[in-house]
C-alpha cells in the first residue's frame, strides 16, 4: 500500500477538535515526504505510525474512552513530537544528494528515536484513560480494534517494521549509487560539483574512507567520485584533523552578528555548536594563510577559562570556525540573574587572560558579549586572537567600503593611536569590563564618536565611578583595579597574574563576611586526647581555612555539588573540620561527603574509599570506637582491593583501624594488624621513614598492653634511636618515645633503667619549654597509639 493510500482514510477522517492542529501538522508532514528521495521508506513509515496514532486517539476520544479534557498534557506531548517530525523533514527536503549521503547514520538514528517517542505517547495515553470509560462494555469489536492498534503501535512492531523499510532504503541507494559511478554527467549533476565546494567534498570523501564503516557499494562510489574530484580540481588535499567542510555541518538561528562576521547556531558531529562564519557584510573574507596561522595556535589552547576550539572550515569560499555553544554571554547571564556577583565572572576572565597572556596570546577584544557563561556559572574567553583576522579583514574592506570595525569603548588609548593590540591593551579592556559587568552599561557610552579620540586619547577621560547605592557591589579595591587597569600609560597598568589575585583577595573577604562554617589543615600526628582537637582553632584564624571554604561555597555555586572539583574540596573540607576539633560537624558532613562519593563517583573510586577512611578517624576522635571499627574495616577491605595492599592510604588506614582495637581494648587484632604495617612500612618506605616508626611505636604500645613488655622494649629502643636521628633528641616526638620506654622498664621492673630515662626527659623538656610549662611533652602528650591524618585526596 502506497503512503497516499494508507493516509487516506486517516487525512479523510473528521478530528475532534483537540487532534485538528495534529491532522494538519500530518498532512504537511506526508507532503514533504513525498518530494524526498532520501531515507524515504523509512520516513514513509514514520508518517505511517504517526497517521496510526492519530486515528487511534482520534476514535477514542469520540467514543469516550478518553477525555480531552484529561488527556491536555499527552495531546500537547504529541503535539511537540509532530512539530519536531515536521521540522526534520523539512530540514532533510533542504539538504542536496551528497549532504544528505553524509547524514545516513544521523538520519536513521532521528527516526528510530521518533518511534520510540510515538510509543511513549502511546503508553502516556493509556494512562490517561478515564476509569469510569475503563467500566463500560465497549463491546468485542471495540476491544480487539484497541489490541490490534495497540500492537501495530508497540515501539518492538514498529522498529521490526523500520529495519526492513532501511533494508529497502539501502537497496535502492546502492543501485543509484552505481548508477552515479557510470555516468560522470550524472555524477556531477546530482552531487552539484562546481569549483567553490570541490576541496570540501574531498575532505568529506576521504575522511569517510578513512573512518567509517562502509558496505561494498558506498566504498565503491566514494573511491570513484574522489578519484574523478581530485582529477578535476588538480589538487592533492592533505586533510587535517582540525578541518570541518561546510557539508558537514547544519545552520540554525543567527545568535549573533559583528563587524566582521556572524555567529549561528548550529549543529556539527550531532553536537551543539556556535559557527561563526568570517565574513563582514561586505563579503570580504579573511586571509586564508593568516587564519591557519591562528588556527595552529588555537590548537594548542587548552584552559578551563579559554573556550575550546573544535575545529574550521578553510576548504571554500564562506570560511567559518566552530565552538561549543553556550547559551549566554556575562551581560545576558547577569540580566538573567541581578542578584550574582560579578566577581566570580572577572575571576574566572582573569585566569583565562593570565593564561593567554603566558602564551604570548594577547586576546584583542575583551568585552561583556566576548565573554560566555555557562549556566553552571563558569567564564569563559571566547574570540580569542582574532585581532589579527580582524584587522585583515577592516583593511581590505576600507579600499572597498570605508568602514570602520572595532569594540571603541574598551579600546586603549595606544590603539585609538593606531597601535596594533597588545597585552597591556587586554588590560586596559579588561578594566572597562568590570565597568560594564557592575554597571549594565557601555563604558563611556556618552561620548559623541567624534569626540572620543580627544576626549580618552589625548585628555584621558575615564568612566567616573557610580554611586554605591546604585552598585552596591562595587568595592573599593574592585573600582582601585579598574582605574590601574585603565591607566594611560600601558606599562604602569597591572598583569593578568596581579589582577587575578586582587580578585581572589576580595572573593576571600566576601566569604569571611559568611555565617559560619569550617574546615582542614594538613595535619600531624595527633592522639585521641589531644587539646588540639578538643578546642581547635576558630574559624578563618589562617588563611588556608578560608581559601578552603571559599573553594567550596564557589564550586558548589558554580559547578554545582555533584562537580569532582567540588566533591574533592567537600572531602578536604572534612579532613579540616577534624583537625580543627569540629568534630560534630565533621561528622556530619563526612556522613554527607561518603554518601555523595559513593552515589556520584561509584564506591569503588578512590575519593570515596577516602571519605569512608576519614570518616573512621572521625569516629575515633569522637570515641564512637565500635563505628570506627565497622567503618575501618570496610575500608580496609576496599582499598585492598582497589588500590593495592601497598597503597599509603590502604597503609594508613590499617594503622588507624589498629588503634580502634587498641581504643577498644582488642590488643590482639591491633598487633596482628601492626605486624602487617611494620613490614609493609620497611618494605615501602624504609625502616627510617617517619611513617615506619610510628607504626613501631604503635606496635610497641599494643605489645605492652598484651603483656609481651620484651618485644615493646625492642621496638621503642629501636623508634628512640630512629627519632634521635631524624629529629634530634630534644624534638617532643623523641621525648614522648623515651617516656613510653621508661613506662615499660618501669613495667619489666628495670627500676634503675626507668628512673633514668624519666630523670632525662624531664630535664629535656624543662630545657626546651622553660620550667613549669604547661605543654610538658610527657604529661600532655598521648602515649597510646596515635591516629595517621590520610594523605593526599586523589
Amino acid at each position: 500500500m502506497s503512503l497516499e493510500a494508507a493516509l487516506h482514510l486517516v487525512l479523510g477522517t473528521n478530528p475532534i477538535p483537540g487532534l485538528s492542529a495534529a491532522f494538519t501538522l500530518l498532512r504537511f508532514i506526508v507532503s514533504s515526504i513525498q518530494t524526498l528521495q532520501a531515507s524515504k521508506k523509512q520516513l514513509e513509515g514514520l508518517a505511517k505510525a504517526a497517521g496510526q496514532l492519530l486515528a487511534t486517539l482520534n476514535s477514542e476520544f469520540k467514543a469516550s474512552r478518553l477525555i480531552v479534557a484529561n488527556c491536555k498534557e499527552q495531546l500537547t506531548d504529541l503535539q511537540t513530537l509532530l512539530e519536531d517530525i515536521h521540522r526534520f523533514v523539512d530540514k532533510e527536503q533542504a539538504r542536496g544528494f551528497f549532504k544528505s549521503l553524509l547524514r545516513m547514520n544521523s538520519r536513521v538514528a532521528s527516526i528510530e528515536l521518533f518511534y520510540r517517542r510515538i510509543g511513549i505517547i502511546v503508553d502516556a495515553f493509556q494512562v490517561g484513560t478515564t476509569p469510569a470509560a475503563a467500566t463500560v462494555d465497549v463491546g468485542n469489536s471495540d476491544r480487539r480494534h484497541s489490541q490490534q492498534i495497540s500492537g501495530l503501535l508497540s515501539v518492538q512492531t514498529m522498529m521490526s517494521k523500520n529495519e526492513k523499510a532501511r533494508n529497502e532504503d539501502i537497496k535502492a541507494l546502492n543501485t543509484q549509487l552505481k548508477s552515479l559511478g557510470q555516468n560522470q554527467v550524472q555524477l556531477r549533476k546530482t552531487l552539484e560539483i562546481n569549483q567553490d565546494n570541490m576541496i570540501a567534498m574531498i575532505a568529506c570523501i576521504q575522511r569517510r574512507l578513512d573512518g567509517e564503516h562502509l558496505n561494498d557499494p558506498e566504498r565503491k562510489f566514494y573511491s570513484h567520485t574522489l578519484q574523478y574530484l581530485t582529477s578535476m580540481s588538480g589538487r592533492q588535499l592533505k586533510l587535517e584533523d582540525w578541518m570541518i567542510p561546510s557539508f558537514e555541518v547544519d545552520y540554525g538561528p543567527e545568535i549573533g552578528a559583528g563587524g566582521f562576521g556572524t555567529v549561528y547556531r548550529g549543529t556539527w558531529n550531532r553536537t551543539d555548536v556556535a559557527i561563526k562564519v568570517l565574513q563582514n557584510v561586505a563579503g570580504v573574507t579573511p586571509s586564508l594563510v593568516l587564519l591557519r596561522q591562528e588556527i595552529d595556535i588555537w590548537l594548542t589552547l587548552r584552559h578551563p577559562n579559554v573556550l575550546q576550539f573544535l575545529g574550521a572550515n578553510t576548504l571554500d569560499n564562506t570560511p567559518f570556525l566552530v565552538m561549543p555553544y553556550i547559551r549566554t554571554n556575562a551581560r545576558q547571564f547577569l540580566q538573567e540573574r541581578p542578584g550574582y556577583d560579578p566577581v566570580y565572572i572577572l575571576r574566572d576572565i582573569s585566569r583565562g587572560m593570565q593564561y593567554l597572556h603566558s602564551r604570548k596570546i594577547c586576546h584583542g577584544d575583551i568585552k561583556g558579549i566576548n565573554i560566555l557563561v555557562e549556566d553552571s556559572g563558569r567564564s569563559l574567553l571566547c574570540d580569542f586572537g582574532l585581532s589579527r583576522v580582524k584587522a585583515d579583514i577592516t583593511g581590505r574592506t576600507a579600499q572597498i567600503t570605508n568602514n570602520t570595525v572595532g569594540s571603541r569603548n574598551w579600546m586603549a588609548p595606544e590603539l585609538l593611536a593606531g597601535s596594533l593590540p597588545k597585552i597591556p591593551s587586554d588590560i586596559y579592556a579588561f578594566g572597562m569590563t568590570l565597568y560594564e559587568l557592575y554597571t549594565g552599561d557601555i563604558p563611556l557610552s556618552g561620548i559623541a564618536h567624534t569626540d572620543f579620540i580627544e576626549l580618552v586619547f589625548r585628555l584621558g577621560i575615564r568612566p567616573e565611578r557610580p554611586d554605591l547605592n546604585d552598585v552596591p557591589k562595587l568595592s573599593d579595591p574592585l573600582w582601585t583595579l579598574a582605574e590601574q587597569c585603565w591607566l594611560q600609560d600601558p606599562k604602569a597598568r597591572p598583569s593578568a597574574g596581579q589582577i587575578h589575585d586582587l580578585i581572589v583577595d576580595v572573593i576571600s573577604q566576601l566569604v569571611e563576611k559568611l555565617p559560619e562554617q569550617s574546615v582542614p589543615e594538613n595535619g600531624t600526628e595527633t592522639g585521641r586526647n589531644d587539646d588540639k582537637i578538643k578546642q581547635g582553632p576558630k574559624l578563618f584564624s589562617n588563611p588556608e581555612l578560608a581559601k578552603l571554604n571559599l573553594n567550596l561555597l564557589e564550586n558548589r555555586l558554580i559547578l554545582g555539588e555533584n562537580h569532582p572539583e567540588s566533591l574533592k574540596i567537600m572531602a578536604e573540607l572534612v579532613r579540616t573540620y577534624t583537625q580543627c576539633g569540629r568534630l560534630k560537624q565533621a561528622e556530619e558532613l563526612g556522613v554527607e561527603v561518603f554518601k555523595k562519593h559513593k552515589e556520584v563517583l561509584g564506591e569503588d573510586h578512590p575519593l570515596t574509599l577516602w571519605s569512608l577512611s576519614q570518616l573512621a578517624i572521625i569516629y575515633n576522635h569522637l570515641e564512637k570506637f565500635k563505628e570506627a571499627e565497622e567503618v575501618g574495616v570496610a575500608a580496609m577491605k576496599k582499598q585492598k582491593l582497589v588500590l593495592g595492599e601497598d597503597h599509603s592510604n590502604t597503609l594508613m588506614t590499617i594503622g588507624n583501624l589498629a588503634m580502634t582495637y587498641n581504643n577498644l581494648n582488642q590488643f590482639k587484632e591491633a598487633a596482628e594488624l601492626g605486624v602487617v604495617l611494620v613490614e609493609k612500612r620497611k618494605q615501602v618506605l624504609g625502616v627510617d621513614h617517619p611513617d615506619t616508626l610510628r607504626a613501631i611505636g604503635n606496635l610497641a604500645e599494643s605489645y605492652s598492653k598484651l603483656g609481651q613488655l620484651k618485644q615493646a622494649e625492642e621496638l621503642s629502643i629501636l623508634v628512640l634511636k630512629g627519632r634521635t636521628q631524624l629529629l634530634g633528641d630534644d624534638h617532643p616526638h623523641t621525648l614522648m618515645t623515651m617516656s613510653q620506654l621508661a613506662n615499660i622498664y618501669n613495667l619489666l621492673g628495670k627500676l634503675r633503667e626507668a628512673k633514668k630515662l624519666g630523670v632525662l626527659t624531664m630535664k629535656k623538656q624543662t630545657k626546651v619549654l622553660g620550667e613549669g610549662h604547661p605543654k610538658n611533652p610527657v604529661d600532655h602528650v598521648s602515649l597510646g597509639p596515635h591516629l595517621q591524618p590520610l594523605g593526599a585526596i586523589e
